[in-house]
């Protein structure tokens, strides 16, 4: 038997593994161990097992040789290698019968050697990075092609697909083994990143402690990033001199009093009330200008009460109740001050019914007590009357307290007691929606996040009736039967599923709604029926405001954001679409009935609109101090809103008409929603140069807002420092548009 090593043994390349090895190792050598050497003599376990191994310098040795002699071995062409002698790819018959390939093309070493055909095929690691590059690339195709089609989705539909994307890109973010393309560092950037941070020092300046956090989703965070930017273009001009500015607080661009407070009144006699004609005017007018939007107490009821009162005013109510009638009248008090059509009362009266109401809300048996329905109707009225003067602050606190309070009572849950009547139960529900509205609205303002979560609710939506038909034998049994409701709910709130969804954008109203509102003897248009609908477009508003503005969006993809921002304005357009005919405010009407309701409906929307759409216009000025055009379909929605909200004003402003066609409380909030949108326009427009008619247009808009913002501000002390911010910025460009 030959001493010459085995040629399993000596093709191996590799350096000899220190640790111990089984009888399945395979044994690599490295040739650059033995180059130019001869050589060294092994140990006699490892000679009797491997033998010795020449050095691969020595000459070739002819004639015969002895037993276990050292023999020259030739030197073979150095192989495609690395530094440790491995190929990058071996062949397919040295892969498969686990040899070692010296990796040469068109045939390895070998396979010459054994004459067989040497063919190189890809390894599991090429084939699985081809695999992905196709897989990546179908995936691509699918996300434009759902892109394309995703407007076209109903509010169903579009959330089932929202889910099942949301699954997708949380397995593809989490998965270590999925490449990156290169472009998804951009497509995948963040649009809202400072939706989850805040830059403010809330305990060293006493003016924000009053103003609180603001969120971006308030026009006053739209006011304050407009702000921010124009400094950033002034310091960026090439001639400008000045260092660069120091960043704004949030609190030079409020828009309400939170920072003027509330002046206490403590020489009252707290029991103390107007006569009975000044009561009932009060009362009146209390149901006429709020009582629709927020419907707080039973009204019913309430007049039973206040007829019991005045007839019998020996009798004391109790605290709570005096409380909720001073309310009232505090509400209405703020209303007839604003309009000045009743000059018999006194100035500022309505600060002395809140200062009533708040003393003996707050007395100390008071605050040690469990809450009830009056101390929960008096919390949601103290916010509401908050809000009408300026204090968006507190009435956002005072809201959260009024809920709370609703929630302790078990409010925002359906009633099965039997011994509560149906009118209760119906005034209870209503309570909740109020404050469910009231809370999403001063949440807008605020830029906060609701409080209210839908799926821990099982309150049923208010039946479309007037509170005067609760009695009906009808609405009776509709108010008990929650089947029978739900059904109506459904064939209200839902499209006919005969209609294509194309059709369903259409601005014409489905044929369940029309047959509901117009061929039924017993549901026809009224202030309840605007409540169901007002409601219901809340529950959009308050979906974008989660979906586009908490902390979580601010970890989103820009992809991701524009499908929901898509998403959201189908559902705010399917809304629209499902209006019956005597709430349509796009269409030119004549008569006077539910104008009120009309155009708080219209307000609403466009509002709704502009947080849905607002991440688009702000995302197009992320790149650059300001764009070179705002036509993305968002941001031109967003402009469109803007636009057709101020279009629902009267060219020639009127305290009278706010106060009698519109959401009085809170109209300086959708003026100046729009107010900040259209000067944003306006700017873009004088940096780039735009057409001459654009920008008169845009120029005539923003007039006419700080026309209404001016004639407010004669009774609005939050209208005039509107007006002074935005006149401040746009003269801060140079444009005096007052002049």
């Amino acid at each position: 038997m030959s001493g010459r090593p085995s040629l399993r043994h000596s093709s191996r390349s590799d350096p000899l593994p220190s640790a111990p090895h089984n009888d399945n190792d395979h044994f690599i050598y490295d040739a650059a161990e033995f180059e130019g050497s001869e050589a060294s003599p092994l140990t006699p376990r490892e000679s009797t097992v491997f033998g010795a191994y020449p050095s691969w310098s020595t000459p070739a040795i002819t004639g015969e040789q002895p037993m276990n002699a050292k023999v020259a071995i030739p030197r073979l062409e150095p192989p495609l290698a690395n530094s440790n002698g491995r190929v990058s790819r071996a062949c397919h018959n040295c892969r498969k019968q686990k040899n070692k390939c010296s990796g040469h093309r068109p045939s390895c070493i070998r396979c010459q050697e054994t004459n067989v055909l040497c063919v190189y095929v890809d390894g599991k690691r090429e084939r699985n990075a081809r695999q992905l590059t196709v897989i990546t690339s179908q995936l691509q195709h699918y996300e434009s092609l759902v892109r394309d089609i995703y407007p076209k989705f109903d509010t169903e539909l579009a959330k089932v697909v929202d889910q099942a994307l949301g699954k997708i890109s949380s397995l593809s973010l989490s998965s270590p083994t999925v490449a990156r393309l290169p472009d998804e560092a951009e497509s995948s950037s963040r649009t809202l990143s400072y939706v989850d941070h805040t830059l403010e020092d809330f305990n060293g300046d006493i003016s924000l402690q009053a103003i609180g956090f603001v969120g971006e989703h308030s026009a006053t965070a739209w006011l304050y990033r407009l702000k921010c930017l124009v400094g950033q273009r002034r310091s960026s001009q090439p001639h400008s001199q000045l260092e660069e500015p120091a960043r704004p607080s949030i609190s030079s661009c409020a828009l309400y009093m939170d920072e003027a407070g509330i002046q206490p009144m403590n020489d009252l006699d707290v029991f103390a009330y107007p006569p009975q004609a000044v009561a009932d005017e009060l009362v009146d007018r209390y149901f006429q200008v709020a009582h629709a939007s927020f419907p707080v107490v039973g009204k019913a009821i309430f007049l039973s009460q206040c007829r019991s009162f005045y007839s019998n005013s020996t009798t004391h109510p109790g605290n709570k109740w005096m409380a909720l009638l001073n309310m009232v009248f505090a509400i209405a008090a703020r209303h007839s001050e604003l309009s000045g059509d009743q000059p018999q009362l006194d100035h500022n009266i309505h600060a002395v019914y809140f200062s009533r109401a708040w003393r003996l809300h707050t007395s100390e048996s008071v605050l040690l007590e469990s809450p009830n329905l009056q101390q929960t109707q008096v919390e949601g009225l103290i916010s509401l009357y908050l809000l009408s003067i300026g204090q968006a602050n507190r009435a956002w606190r005072k809201c959260g307290i009024a809920i709370q309070s609703a929630v302790a009572m078990g409010i925002h849950l359906r009633s099965e007691c039997p011994s509560i009547t149906h009118v209760s139960k119906e005034t209870r529900y209503r309570l909740w929606w109020a404050l469910y509205l009231l809370d999403i609205l001063l949440c807008v303002m605020t830029g906060r996040m609701p409080r209210m979560q839908q799926e821990h609710c099982t309150t049923p939506l208010p039946v479309p009736y007037k509170e005067e038909d609760f009695r009906d034998e009808l609405v009776m049994r509709l108010i008990v039967d929650i089947r029978s409701r739900g059904r109506l709910m459904t064939s209200l709130l839902s499209f006919d599923p005969s209609i294509e969804p194309n059709d369903r954008r259409s601005h014409s109203p489905s044929p369940s709604v029309s047959q509901q509102t117009s061929t039924s003897p017993h549901l026809q248009a009224n202030v309840s029926l605007y409540l169901l609908y007002s409601i219901d477009l809340a529950a959009v508003m308050r979906e974008a405001i989660e979906i586009l503005y908490s902390p979580e969006a601010g970890r989103k993809s820009r992809n991701d954001t524009e499908l929901a921002m898509a998403s959201l304005n189908s559902a705010a357009d399917n809304w629209f679409a499902r209006l019956p005919e005597t709430y349509r405010f796009m269409e030119t009407r004549d008569d006077r009935a539910f104008v009120r309701q009309r155009t708080s409906l219209a307000f609403q929307y466009y509002s709704t609109k502009l947080v849905i759409s607002h991440p688009g216009l702000h995302s197009h000025m992320c790149g650059e101090v300001f764009p070179t055009g705002l036509d993305t379909p968002m941001a031109m929605i967003c402009l469109n809103a803007a636009s057709q909200m101020l279009d629902l004003l009267p060219n020639e402003p009127s305290i009278a008409w706010i106060l009698g066609c519109s959401p009085w409380w809170c109209a300086l909030h959708y003026l100046t929603q729009s107010t900040v949108v259209l000067i944003t326009h306006l700017l873009n427009q004088n940096q780039i140069r735009a057409g001459e008619s654009a920008r008169e247009e845009s120029l005539q808009r923003v007039q006419k807002a700080l026309r209404w913002l001016s004639e407010c501000s004669v009774k609005d002390p939050s209208c005039k420092r509107a007006w002074g911010n935005f006149t401040e910025l746009l003269s801060s460009q140079g444009l005096n548009i007052l002049q």
